[in-house]
């Protein structure tokens, strides 16, 4: 599967969790967790501290 069938695919729109492909076009889906939005705030709160410049971006997009 590319990435162009999954997004053609109304059966995969507005899913509550993440969907990713492996190196073999498989679709693997995790769902996101508590622990991981809150450890991703933690982390986002200390780099932002560390840094007087730029950005701190969580769960943004890649092009793979």
């Amino acid at each position: 599967m590319q990435w162009s069938e999954v997004i053609a695919d109304p059966t995969l729109r507005d899913l509550p969790y993440k969907i990713e492909l492996n190196k073999w076009g498989i679709i693997e889906m995790s769902p996101a967790s508590n622990w991981h939005a809150l450890a991703q705030g933690k982390l986002a709160g200390l780099l932002r501290g560390y840094f007087q410049f730029g950005e701190v971006m969580v769960e943004c997009s890649i092009q793979t």
